[in-house]
């Protein structure tokens, strides 16, 4: 959905605090976060959320929001390197989200472990603000 504005700084600032706001919800376990920083379908249109990684793959907002409801049941630690992350322009809506990121993860009662990973994810313009449409975690090894 379009603004008819070009994308601009304020895009990136508000993209760069989505992204944040993701990262601390994730990290706090906080499914309503989740909820609120992922994509909707308009009326009519075909659900624009996805998340692929190389162990799974979940189509359609309501399978992520699902696969969160159950990583945050174990340990889940989301912490991107904040300096590393660059959100690239791939149009006035739709913009490419690339941060370096350790995830510490681990199922209820077992140890956990942290891996390094290449967070990608595209951010798209909707009529309640900026997005959370695709989410591709890259293993940094």
């Amino acid at each position: 959905m379009t603004n008819g504005k070009p994308f601009g700084s304020a895009d990136i600032e508000e993209i760069r605090a989505l992204f944040l706001r993701q990262a601390a919800g994730e990290t706090a376990h906080d499914i309503d976060v989740m909820d609120s920083v992922l994509a909707r379908a308009a009326p009519g249109q075909p659900d624009p959320v996805n998340f692929v990684a190389r162990a799974y793959r979940f189509w359609g907002r309501e399978a992520v929001m699902d696969h969160f409801r159950t990583v945050f049941a174990g340990t889940w630690r989301f912490e991107p390197d904040e300096a590393e992350i660059s959100i690239i322009p791939l149009g006035a809506d739709a913009a490419h989200i690339y941060a370096p990121t350790r995830i510490t993860v681990g199922a209820a009662g077992q140890e956990a472990a942290t891996y390094v990973f290449l967070v990608n994810e595209i951010a798209i313009r909707t009529s309640e603000g900026w997005r959370i449409s695709a989410i591709v975690p890259v293993p940094a090894q």
